[in-house]
């Protein structure tokens, strides 16, 4: 008598154990990608779900001119997709969102509370920036030669992925304006924390420039910067994100033009004790 050995192999098709067969339902395809849903004119919600498991989402009332930004880690059980929300306008915050979602033909569809929508699939994210409803908030401060000055903000530009970071800053009191500028470069990027240097060696990375003019509106001095006779300076950056900038500088700024004398005969500028600590509001 010849025994017959029986092997079911799982493709889609279960076998119960009267023997009859049942379909296994598949399990959804990951939402991974950049998401974006709209309402023109009302309102504009964007999530990047990243493939190291992080998250980053924000929502512009486009009526109401303000944005918000939250960001944190994610993952999916099943059909639910799981937030768990970090941080919110760059300040530490702690909550869970769950949406259970599905996918079909490049659209993620949400269902929870607060966030639910039909989203699209598009290529680059945005931050609150990219709206201009706020403003840049917060300390850009340095003492220059041993005097503290706190400067106000004239000019941020962040690029996380392009991996660049511009300051610029003002200050005016009865003796005139004072000009700062404080650029990072850690290309090809993305910019995260670290030390930048001044560099002036062609192909140098994780660079850092410096300026500092006592006379902005001077026209018989180019002030003081870190392209010449390689003065020592560095920033460091300890967190970074389109919407918020903590770090340190300092620098010595020798004159740009070579053979010029700054104002009250200063032949270079030191600038000590930097600090910068910006929040996009």
């Amino acid at each position: 008598m010849v025994r017959l050995r029986w092997v079911a192999i799982a493709l889609g098709v279960s076998i119960t154990a009267c023997g009859e067969a049942s379909t296994v339902a598949p399990l959804p395809v990951s939402p991974e990608g950049t998401w974006r849903a709209a309402e023109s004119g009302v309102s504009e919600s964007t999530l990047r779900l990243s493939d190291d498991g992080s998250f980053t989402r924000v929502v512009a009332d486009l009526s109401g001119r303000a944005c918000e930004s939250s960001a944190g880690s994610w993952r999916t059980e099943g059909d639910v997709l799981r937030m768990q929300v970090n941080a919110v306008n760059g300040a530490p915050a702690s909550s869970v969102e769950n949406y259970s979602f599905t996918l079909a033909a490049g659209r993620l569809q949400l269902e929870g509370t607060g966030f639910s929508g039909d989203f699209a699939a598009v290529s680059s994210m945005v931050s609150c920036v990219d709206y201009g409803f706020g403003n840049w908030v917060g300390l850009l401060r340095a003492e220059v030669d041993g005097v503290q000055i706190d400067f106000d903000l004239v000019t941020i530009g962040v690029d996380v992925d392009g991996a660049s970071l511009l300051i610029e800053g003002q200050y005016s009191d009865s003796a005139g304006e004072r000009f700062v500028k404080l650029q990072i470069d850690g290309s090809p990027g993305p910019l995260e924390p670290g030390s930048f240097t001044v560099q002036n060696v062609p192909g140098a990375s994780d660079t850092f420039y410096g300026l500092y003019h006592p006379d902005p509106t001077s026209v018989t001095f180019s002030g003081f910067d870190t392209t010449r006779l390689s003065p020592p300076g560095a920033f460091t950056l300890t967190s970074i994100a389109p919407e918020r900038v903590v770090g340190s500088f300092q620098f010595r700024a020798n004159p740009r033009v070579e053979g010029e004398i700054g104002p009250s005969g200063a032949t270079f500028a030191d600038i000590t004790s930097g600090r910068v600590d910006l929040t996009y509001r």
